[in-house]
């Protein structure tokens, strides 16, 4: 009897660590929102006209980079035990994918994929109430020139130039929990010639 016993509490331990084990929860991590949940307006450059001493018009330009705020969420419970060190996400990269359209009648739908390195530290959360903010790079100075070189040479009407869907791939590694993390989001980008902040011209 008392071997019945043993034997029926040890498979009773057996089965609530094996049960243990499964419900831990791996961690995760999420995209809250980016650029608030609107659309980026990215003007493709800044233009300014001016008269050299020959009388003859000359327009300048510059592209300037667009951030936006990006918001993420990271839950990690782990085995539910103490740790000495808390649960922490380095976000090291993100991987931007940009798909255009035809809507504003012209075709860019071909853009480069960009990686942008980052050093963004995520707490974790169990409770999951907690967000961690910062600013990306969503379009650089560099890919404007690349991808628009043939607008800006002089200023076009004040319109649409592409609609752009953006992904974004946020990668990193919690190195207490001895895991990678990953998370998408996405948002919206109006490419256009518009308002020309010329107070940063030069800049």
């Amino acid at each position: 009897m008392r071997r019945s016993l043993f034997g029926l509490l040890t498979l009773v331990a057996i089965a609530g660590l094996l049960l243990t084990t499964s419900c831990q929860r791996a961690a995760t991590l999420r995209v809250v929102s980016i650029n608030n949940g609107t659309t980026l307006r990215s003007d493709i450059a800044d233009y300014v006209t001016y008269v050299n001493k020959d009388s003859e018009e000359i327009i300048m330009y510059q592209a300037e980079p667009d951030s936006v705020p990006v918001e993420l969420q990271y839950v990690q419970i782990g085995a539910g035990l103490p740790t000495w060190t808390p649960y922490e996400a380095l976000i090291n990269k993100a991987t931007i994918k940009y798909v255009g359209s035809t809507e504003a009648g012209i075709d860019y739908s071909t853009y480069a994929t960009v990686v942008y390195p980052l050093t963004e530290y995520v707490s974790a959360d169990p409770t999951a109430t907690k967000t961690t903010k910062f600013w990306l790079t969503a379009v650089s100075g560099t890919m404007k020139d690349a991808v628009f070189s043939g607008s800006v040479t002089e200023p076009p009407e004040y319109n649409l130039i592409d609609l752009v869907t953006a992904t974004v791939t946020f990668a990193g590694y919690d190195s207490v929990a001895n895991q990678t993390v990953q998370a998408k989001g996405q948002f919206q980008i109006e490419f256009g010639n518009f308002y020309d902040d010329t107070t940063k011209f030069g800049k």
